[in-house]
């Protein structure tokens, strides 16, 4: 993938040696988004354990996984993760691609970096052959799923999901990879 830059922005594949800035962006926006919503702790929990070194390490070697960023003035603002997963049943467009993961820092939603991160997503799904994009999404997180909408995705199902001592049932969105 090509680097994107706008002025001094850029949407580009992730490396190694982005691990550590990816580690304290991925924590720093997991709890900015769920701080007002969920226990504290139960957040400190999955930070250290779903935003590690060894994990990120993971990624990089797993061929079926993929990391971008979205840079800006030299610090990392967003990244997403695509995985190339099975699909729950519900998902029924033809070559699924997860979207695992699509974070950005508080300051820049709003900024079109976002956007920017979802076109470099339906780029990706391009390149490896990829007809349909899926993700499960926080129930609460009624800005992500509005952003999600905005993009063409539909509610399909329900998947659960476990953070801390609860189980939520969080919806599973799809859409057609397009053209952007």
């Amino acid at each position: 993938m090509r680097a994107a830059a706008s002025g001094k922005t850029a949407i580009r594949p992730a490396r190694p040696a982005d691990i550590d800035a990816l580690i304290e962006l991925a924590g720093t926006t997991f709890h900015d988004s769920y701080c007002t919503t969920d226990d504290p702790a139960d957040i400190a929990d999955y930070v250290t354990t779903n935003f590690t070194r060894r994990v990120f390490a993971d990624i990089f070697a797993d061929a079926s996984m993929a990391l971008i960023v979205a840079e800006s003035g030299g610090r990392l603002v967003g990244y997403l993760q695509t995985r190339c997963s099975p699909a729950p049943s519900c998902v029924s467009g033809p070559a699924p691609i997860e979207l695992a993961r699509l974070y950005l820092r508080q300051e820049a939603i709003g900024t079109g970096l976002g956007a920017a991160l979802m076109r470099a997503m339906h780029a990706q799904a391009r390149r490896q052959g990829r007809e349909t994009i899926w993700l499960v999404v926080y129930w609460r997180n009624d800005r992500a799923r509005d952003f999600y909408r905005r993009w063409g995705f539909a509610e399909v199902g329900i998947k659960d999901f476990r953070f801390g001592t609860k189980v939520y049932a969080d919806p599973v969105m799809s859409a057609p990879v397009r053209d952007v």
